[in-house]
Parts: C-alpha cells; sequence; structure tokens
C-alpha cells in the first residue's frame, strides 16, 4: 500500500469511507501485533477502526505530516487502552476474590458476586466456571462444548460487561 502525503486539503480524505477504505489495512496490521494480548482479535480491529476516526478527526495537513504517520499513533492508543480497560475488569474480579479469603468456596463466592441481570447465561457460565471453579480456557471450552477462541470470546465479553455496570455504581452484594 503506497501511503498518500496529505499535506493539501484535496489530497485528505473526503468522507469516512474513503479514509476506511485507504487505511483499514494499516490499522489491521497493527491491531494484529496486538492479538495475544486477552482481547478477540475482531474487538482489536474495531478499536483500531476507532483509533483511525479519531486520527481523521484530529489530524491537521498543514503541518506536513504523512496521515498515516499520524494515525499509527492513535490507533496505538485506542489498542492500548482497549487493552487496558479489559485488564482493570480482570484484576478486579481476580483482586475481588483474592481480597475476600472468607468467602474462597465456591459456592460462597457466586453468593457474593452478582452478575448484572442482562447478562447472558453463556457469559455468565463462563465467568463462574472461571472464577469459582478456577477451570482453564480449555477446560471450559470442553465442558460447554464450544470452541476456546469462543470461550475466550465469551468471558471478554462478560468482563467488559462486568465493567460497564461497575463504573454504572456497582453491583456486589
Amino acid at each position: 500500500m503506497s501511503d498518500i502525503t496529505l499535506n493539501t486539503p484535496e489530497d485528505y480524505p473526503k468522507n469516512q469511507d474513503e479514509l476506511i477504505q485507504s487505511y483499514a489495512k494499516l490499522a489491521y496490521g497493527i491491531c494484529k501485533s496486538y492479538q495475544n494480548y486477552g482481547m478477540p482479535l475482531e474487538d482489536l480491529r474495531q478499536e483500531a477502526l476507532i483509533g483511525l476516526l479519531m486520527a481523521y478527526e484530529r489530524f491537521d495537513p498543514s503541518k506536513g505530516t504523512l496521515f498515516s504517520t499520524y494515525a499509527v499513533y492513535w490507533i496505538k492508543k485506542q489498542i492500548l487502552q482497549a487493552l487496558d480497560r479489559e485488564s482493570m475488569g480482570t484484576s478486579y474480579i481476580e483482586n475481588y476474590a483474592e481480597h475476600n479469603p472468607e468467602q474462597s468456596n465456591p459456592e460462597k463466592v457466586s453468593e457474593k458476586l452478582t452478575l448484572p441481570v442482562d447478562m447472558p447465561e453463556r457469559e455468565a457460565q463462563v465467568l463462574r466456571l472461571s472464577y469459582e471453579k478456577k477451570l482453564t480456557i480449555k477446560e471450559i471450552a470442553q465442558q460447554l462444548q464450544i470452541t476456546n477462541e469462543q470461550t475466550k470470546q465469551l468471558r471478554s465479553k462478560a468482563l467488559r460487561r462486568i465493567k460497564g455496570h461497575f463504573k454504572k455504581g456497582g453491583f456486589l452484594a
């Protein structure tokens, strides 16, 4: 892919569709280097596109910088923030269990850890098996008869859902 020097307003992509067509490969290439950090590749791709759009909104062609150079910063920033948010959810649940040793019994943990009511049952199952029963991704996948990747995706979605509820005011008993 050849880079377009965006030093004049005529060279700048006219709209977001043109931008995405021109630079989606750049964004996807960057997100591939982060695919083993705990987020599904499709989620990383979405975050990369958000970063690309952020770069588009903030780019000033009069500065003489290539758009792709400027976009790389915003794409990486968006991906890293998403990974950070993802890991915060994981560590919140792990820290909760670690700092409440009297609830180390899985039955007691499930009484104290109240999952959001709108959480799909499959996501809730994955979280319970992961944090209460301490099963690995592979063991959970075998038990639920789904692939390892599906298990990882369900776990990630569930953690994002929990983070959203936690930010809105918490949900722990």
